[in-house]
């Protein structure tokens, strides 16, 4: 209890001069009100006698001939003793008797805010366009005199001529004060001509070349609105830049990107980026706020309020663009898309999107997702063909060219000949020419004739032996690894002769050594031929006579 009593206690001595300073400072603002509101009352009495001392001068004989004078003292009275009356109200009461009513009235004058708004801007432009302006004025005033004068000039003319036919001497008398009335008007706008043909002439002679009044219009932005400027834009940056760094740590550090861009994560990425964007628009436009740059503000929320409004038009793309990202468009991760032709594993989709087939050197392609969205995916078979060839592969293709891909890119492919010399295809080029792969292993299919004398021994005999002989002479030549297969087998009875099928199947490693193997099974057969006194037929023609 004493605890409670000493609290209240020290409570009540750290108040008490707090408290009593509030209510003597309460107190004197009071006195001080009263003193102006006494003086503000004096100074009404005093206006209101003015007042009807006016009204008293009017009524009277005095006011005779000056009603113009009096009224106008009158209202200029009037207003002042209104002001005062306002401001009686504001001073005592806090607020003036209308306050009601024009919070009751108030709404939102668009036309008003909508000025208010574009002032700066068009503060700037005026600045900007003051002297070409000053120009144009002061050459339509030398014109505008100029016509005055030929107005003043015709008008003395006709005086003139009334004159000298006029007999009346009061008549003449009032024609030429006329005449000196218009003269004086000629003068004093000859004098008005000559100061703006001078004006004129000063801003003409300040004139600078184009190059000049540019340098010094960059000289002048940049010593105030591009610093301005810079800073907004460099703040913007600075927080794009940590947000986007921000980002990559948590897709490196974060257990749940560790584990695969599920539907959550690319959620989260989603909206990460849209947060992105707005903070740093809103630090943008906060630095311009805080640097009270009015114009540039102005400028940057037109410019934002532009992007919205035209991001009505955008919005089901900008849907798409959000099923893209969280992998449930028309396009997936980890499925097939054919770009350009050639089929590519969908790596990731994000604004920058990856593209990858491994069968071509730095075979990326980085695809911003609006191109993404004309694209179609599907899922990926078990032998998924990617290309034709790899680089180090042997080809042949239709156009009979043999050789080693030497480079292999989404756009080229070089293939590297026999003997060195290189031979280049774009990449519609070399599809269009159906190469055949050797490195995988191939086939060699040769057709060897035989006389008719040798008929009895052809289906097994010689069969045998041309295939027994290919296979030891491929072995003696070294190439025995190479051999997967050799059959030997007839083939048919032609015109002239009858044919063996000689069929050869290889592994990829002879993918070298495709022309050297077929030579070599030609020769493997004329040299078997030869050993055994087989006879290799010419071409025969028969021609048959008709009967006379």
């Amino acid at each position: 209890m004493k605890r409670i009593q000493l609290f209240f206690l020290f409570f009540f001595v750290l108040a008490a001069p707090w408290t009593f300073s509030l209510a003597s400072a309460a107190q004197t603002d009071a006195q001080a009100t009263i003193r102006n509101l006494e003086g503000l009352v004096q100074s009404m009495n005093n206006l209101s006698r003015m007042i009807s001392a006016t009204r008293e001068v009017m009524k009277g004989p005095n006011g005779i001939g000056r009603e113009k004078e009096l009224k106008a003292r009158l209202d200029e009275f009037q207003i002042k003793l209104q002001v005062m009356e306002g401001s009686f109200e504001q001073l005592s009461a806090g607020m003036g008797l209308d306050a009601l009513q024009k919070e009751k009235e108030a709404g939102v004058d668009w036309n008003r805010e909508l000025t208010e708004f574009l002032a700066p801007i068009m503060s700037e432009f005026k600045k900007m366009t003051s002297r070409p302006r000053q120009i144009e004025a002061l050459r339509n005033e030398i014109a505008r005199y100029d016509s005055q004068l030929r107005v003043a000039r015709a008008a003395q003319k006709r005086l003139i001529s009334l004159v000298s036919q006029a007999g009346n001497p009061q008549l003449i008398e009032k024609l030429g004060q006329l005449t000196r009335s218009w003269e004086n008007q000629e003068n004093e706008v000859r004098a008005r001509m000559a100061v703006s043909e001078k004006a004129l002439e000063r801003a003409v002679g300040e004139k600078k070349s184009i190059a000049r009044s540019f340098q010094e219009l960059l000289e002048f932005f940049f010593q105030s609105r591009g610093k301005n400027l810079f800073l907004a834009l460099l703040a913007f940056a600075v927080i794009w830049g940590c947000l986007h760094y921000l980002h990559k740590l948590i897709f490196r550090l974060s257990p749940f990107h560790k584990k695969g861009r599920s539907f959550g994560v690319r959620v989260f990425d989603l909206f990460y980026r849209v947060f992105t964007v707005l903070i740093s628009a809103f630090v943008l436009l906060g630095t311009l706020y805080f640097l009270g740059d009015w114009l540039l503000l102005s400028l940057a929320i037109i410019f934002v309020m532009g992007i919205v409004w035209a991001s009505k038009q955008a919005l089901p793309r900008f849907w798409n663009q959000a099923t893209l990202m969280l992998n449930f468009g028309a396009v997936r991760e980890g499925e097939v898309v054919v770009y350009k032709g050639i089929p590519y594993e969908v790596a990731s989709i994000n604004m920058n999107s990856k593209l990858e087939n491994k069968a071509f050197e730095n075979g990326f392609v980085r695809l911003h997702i609006n191109d993404l969205m004309e694209l179609r995916s599907r899922p990926i078979t078990e032998n998924e063909p990617w290309f034709p060839s790899r680089t180090g592969e042997w080809v042949r293709l239709a156009d009979g060219t043999y050789g080693r891909v030497a480079a292999q890119t989404p756009e080229m492919v070089t293939l590297k000949l026999k003997g060195g010399a290189l031979k280049y295809y774009t990449m519609f080029e070399y599809l269009a020419q159906s190469p055949t792969n050797l490195s995988d292993g191939y086939r060699l299919t040769g057709i060897f004739g035989l006389d008719y004398r040798h008929q009895g021994i052809a289906t097994h005999e010689i069969p045998e032996i041309i295939q027994k002989a290919v296979t030891e002479e491929l072995e003696k030549a070294g190439r025995g690894d190479f051999v997967e297969r050799i059959h030997v087998e007839f083939k048919e009875a032609g015109a002239s002769s009858l044919d063996m099928a000689i069929l050869a199947e290889f592994s990829g490693k002879a993918g070298s050594e495709y022309w050297v193997l077929e030579r070599a099974i030609q020769r493997i057969c004329v040299d078997v031929c030869n050993q055994h006194d087989w006879v290799i037929p010419f071409q025969q023609v028969s021609v048959h006579m008709a009967g006379a």
